[in-house]
Protein backbone atom coordinates (compact mmCIF):
# COMPACT_ATOMS: atom_id res chain seq x y z
CA UNK A 1 0.00 0.00 0.00
CA UNK A 2 1.55 3.51 -0.72
CA UNK A 3 1.18 6.40 1.55
CA UNK A 4 1.26 10.03 1.67
CA UNK A 5 2.48 12.42 4.74
CA UNK A 6 3.60 15.94 4.33
CA UNK A 7 4.97 17.91 7.12
CA UNK A 8 4.77 21.55 7.39
CA UNK A 9 7.92 23.02 9.49
CA UNK A 10 6.92 26.83 10.79
CA UNK A 11 8.11 29.01 13.39
CA UNK A 12 6.38 28.27 16.71
CA UNK A 13 5.42 31.36 17.99
CA UNK A 14 4.19 32.94 14.57
CA UNK A 15 2.43 29.09 13.01
CA UNK A 16 1.96 31.64 9.27
CA UNK A 17 6.22 32.06 9.03
CA UNK A 18 6.86 28.89 7.49
CA UNK A 19 10.31 27.89 7.09
CA UNK A 20 11.65 27.39 3.49
CA UNK A 21 14.45 25.28 2.35
CA UNK A 22 14.82 23.41 5.20
CA UNK A 23 16.06 19.70 4.88
CA UNK A 24 12.98 17.20 6.08
CA UNK A 25 13.73 13.39 6.53
CA UNK A 26 10.87 11.45 7.75
CA UNK A 27 10.95 8.06 9.71
CA UNK A 28 9.51 5.07 11.25
CA UNK A 29 10.46 4.91 14.59
CA UNK A 30 11.48 1.40 15.87
CA UNK A 31 11.72 0.01 19.47
CA UNK A 32 13.26 -3.68 18.64
CA UNK A 33 14.69 -2.83 14.81
CA UNK A 34 16.74 -0.15 13.57
CA UNK A 35 14.57 2.97 12.83
CA UNK A 36 13.23 3.06 9.10
CA UNK A 37 14.22 5.96 6.59
CA UNK A 38 11.22 6.82 4.35
CA UNK A 39 12.23 9.55 2.61
CA UNK A 40 13.89 13.53 2.61
CA UNK A 41 12.65 16.54 0.51
CA UNK A 42 13.01 19.94 1.15
CA UNK A 43 10.30 22.57 2.22
CA UNK A 44 8.89 24.64 -0.41
CA UNK A 45 7.72 28.09 0.19
CA UNK A 46 4.42 27.20 1.83
CA UNK A 47 7.32 25.12 4.05
CA UNK A 48 5.88 21.78 3.27
CA UNK A 49 7.57 18.84 2.32
CA UNK A 50 5.79 15.63 1.32
CA UNK A 51 6.79 12.26 1.70
CA UNK A 52 5.39 8.91 -0.49
CA UNK A 53 6.29 5.31 0.93
CA UNK A 54 5.01 2.12 1.03
CA UNK A 55 4.19 -0.51 3.59
CA UNK A 56 7.45 -2.59 2.11
CA UNK A 57 9.48 0.27 3.49
CA UNK A 58 8.87 0.08 7.16
CA UNK A 59 7.06 -3.68 8.05
CA UNK A 60 9.28 -5.12 10.25
CA UNK A 61 8.88 -7.32 13.64
CA UNK A 62 8.01 -3.74 15.38
CA UNK A 63 4.65 -3.20 13.30
CA UNK A 64 4.06 -7.01 13.25
CA UNK A 65 3.76 -6.79 16.77
CA UNK A 66 2.55 -3.29 17.32
CA UNK A 67 0.14 -2.70 14.55
CA UNK A 68 0.18 -2.36 10.52
CA UNK A 69 0.86 1.04 10.58
CA UNK A 70 4.11 3.16 11.39
CA UNK A 71 5.47 5.13 14.10
CA UNK A 72 6.09 8.51 12.00
CA UNK A 73 8.65 11.25 13.25
CA UNK A 74 10.66 13.88 11.69
CA UNK A 75 14.01 15.50 11.60
CA UNK A 76 15.14 18.94 10.50
CA UNK A 77 18.33 19.69 9.45
CA UNK A 78 20.04 23.21 8.54
CA UNK A 79 22.09 23.52 5.17
CA UNK A 80 24.83 22.50 6.85
CA UNK A 81 23.67 18.96 7.79
CA UNK A 82 23.04 19.38 12.00
CA UNK A 83 19.93 18.37 13.20
CA UNK A 84 17.85 21.28 14.35
CA UNK A 85 14.58 19.29 15.69
CA UNK A 86 13.01 15.92 16.07
CA UNK A 87 9.71 14.61 17.03
CA UNK A 88 10.98 11.35 17.87
CA UNK A 89 9.72 11.46 21.58
CA UNK A 90 6.42 12.13 19.93
CA UNK A 91 5.97 9.96 17.36
CA UNK A 92 1.93 8.45 17.40
CA UNK A 93 1.76 4.38 17.60
CA UNK A 94 0.16 2.97 14.53
CA UNK A 95 -0.67 6.03 12.62
CA UNK A 96 -0.07 7.53 9.29
CA UNK A 97 -0.94 11.49 9.40
CA UNK A 98 -2.36 13.45 6.49
CA UNK A 99 -0.12 16.57 7.67
CA UNK A 100 2.32 16.61 10.51
CA UNK A 101 3.41 20.30 11.96
CA UNK A 102 6.96 21.21 13.45
CA UNK A 103 7.10 23.84 14.93
CA UNK A 104 10.99 25.79 15.51
CA UNK A 105 11.63 28.31 17.74
CA UNK A 106 12.96 31.39 16.73
CA UNK A 107 15.77 31.42 18.06
CA UNK A 108 16.79 28.10 17.24
CA UNK A 109 15.99 28.90 13.80
CA UNK A 110 18.29 32.06 13.40
CA UNK A 111 20.87 30.26 14.75
CA UNK A 112 20.70 27.41 11.95
CA UNK A 113 20.41 30.04 9.05
CA UNK A 114 16.42 28.77 8.72
CA UNK A 115 14.84 32.03 9.36
CA UNK A 116 16.02 35.49 8.68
Amino acid sequence: MEYETKVKVFIEDSPMDWIVGAIVCLYDRDRISRDDHLGTDVTNIYGEATFRFTTEQFMDLDERIGGALPELYVKVFDSEGDCVVSTRAQAVSNSVPSLIRVPVALELARQHRLYR
